[in-house]
Formats: structure tokens, sequence, C-alpha cells
């Protein structure tokens, strides 16, 4: 009798498995806080085969998203759990050869799929309290204007990450969100079990689909990064914030990584 499933666990039918199979559709709302660090410290998050880009970029994304299997999409109203989740991304931009692209570096989630899903293509994802602003217009507190929003990373119970995007209540627009292009790289390591089984450890592009972004709100960004001993965010020293954004983004996830030399 055959096992099935896209991820462990796997079963007879599948059923149990905690990744549904790919594509995955997936949409977010984003607190997006750009941030200049050093090379230096870039670097300490970076693996073999990626070199910072000059003034170490990087970024802090905190978002609420939705994820939909292209074989379930009844999911979406039938289990909603199973779909919506929180995320925190700590990334850098970074160069392979003469390509430059992202990287995250340290990805912070609040559902097991979405952990399991990282290990697939080699997101370094842990689980933890991730919390955002909602920006709904018909709050009467915030009625057509929400001036400022924040975003908090909770992980056993000590705050790590604190990040905010002031927009005011006349914020400026743009077209889209200064970036480095669609190339994301991604570091895929899974230790060997075993004497006679093998390391996985690999350097992948992955390039996404069905991209579409909504304009993007401008703002004064801000974000603290606190002590853990387990997160090593003190390796980032101090770091001069660039800018501050707000928008909703969606895209296709599909198994189409290639492997990289490294």
């Amino acid at each position: 009798m055959h096992s099935q499933g896209f991820s462990t666990p796997r079963t007879r039918t599948g059923k149990s498995a905690l990744v549904k199979p790919l594509p995955h559709h997936i949409s977010l709302d984003a607190l997006h806080v750009t941030f200049r660090s050093t090379e230096a410290a870039a670097a300490n998050f970076l693996p073999p085969g990626l070199e910072p880009v000059e003034g170490g970029l990087g970024w802090l994304m905190i978002g609420e998203l939705s994820k939909y299997s292209d074989v379930d999409r009844d999911q979406a109203w039938r289990s909603p759990d199973r779909c919506n989740y929180n995320e925190c991304v700590l990334g850098f931009y970074a160069r392979h050869k003469d390509r430059v692209g992202r990287y995250s570096a340290q990805v912070w989630v609040d559902r097991d799929w979405s952990l399991v899903m990282g290990q697939i293509f080699g997101w370094g994802k842990k689980l933890a309290s991730v919390n955002r602003t909602r920006c709904n217009p018909y709050n009467p507190a915030f009625r057509n204007s929400m001036p400022k929003v924040g975003g908090t990373v909770d992980r056993n119970g000590t705050r790590i990450i604190h990040a905010t995007v002031e927009v005011g209540h006349q914020p400026t627009v743009i077209e889209k969100l200064p970036d480095f292009g669609s190339t994301i790289f991604l570091h895929r390591y899974l230790a060997g079990a075993g004497p006679q089984v093998a390391t996985v450890d690999e350097l992948l592009e992955l390039k996404l689909s069905n991209v579409a972004s909504s304009p993007v709100t401008v703002g004064k960004g801000e974000v603290r990064f606190c002590g853990s001993e387990d997160e090593e965010l003190d390796l980032l020293g101090e770091v001069e914030v660039t800018g501050g954004y707000l928008y909703q983004r969606g895209w296709t996830t599909d198994a189409l990584a290639v492997a990289l030399q490294v």
C-alpha cells in the first residue's frame, strides 16, 4: 500500500499532509520597512554563494496572508483556518555572480503548514506569534484614515521585533515598491540523519508567477530588533531605516526552483 501526500505526514490517502500540493495561490497585506545595515552585518545572514549588496540593504515585512492550493480552492470557505496566516520576513538583497535578488534570511509564521512549506523550499521559518494592525477603513476610530500601522513578533514569550509605518492623514502613493525584481534566492538545508544519509545543502533560485500588486502607500518606517538568545538579531547592529510602505500583493508559488552553483 503506497503512501501519499505532498509533505509529511504521508498516509494512504494523503489527507494528513501538512502542505497541500502545489501550485499555491497566495495573497499578502503587508507592512514593509526597508533598511541599510552594513555588508558585514548582512553577510551574517547569507548562505555560501550569496554576497550582500553595497550597504547591506535589507527589509522587514509583517503581513497577513492567505494561501490556496490549486487542487482544493474550496478550502478557502470550508477551512479558512488552513488558509489564513501571519508572517514576518527579515530579508536582504544579495548577489549571486552577476544577478541580484532577494533572500529571506529568517521568517516567523503562526501556522505549522507554513513552517513545513519553508522546509520544502528553503525558507528558514520558525513558529511565533505575529500580529499586525488591521486597517479596516470603516472602523469609527480611524474611518477612511489609518495614519500609523504597526506589527509585532513574539517568540517563546519574548518580543523580538516591533515595526511601524506612519503614513499620516494624506499619504503619498507610488506605483510600485522599490525593489530588485522577482528573483528569489533560497537555501535548502536538511541535515543527514545517519552516516550513510547525505546532508542536503543547496542554493536555489525561484521565480514567482501571476504577480500583481496594489499601488504602494509610502510612509516613515521604524523597526526595533529586540534581544533574544536564539534569534541572533543583535548581529544586525544599528540599522538605518530608509523607507516604510503599505501594499497588497498576490502571486503563485509552484515547484519551479532551480539549483545554482555555489
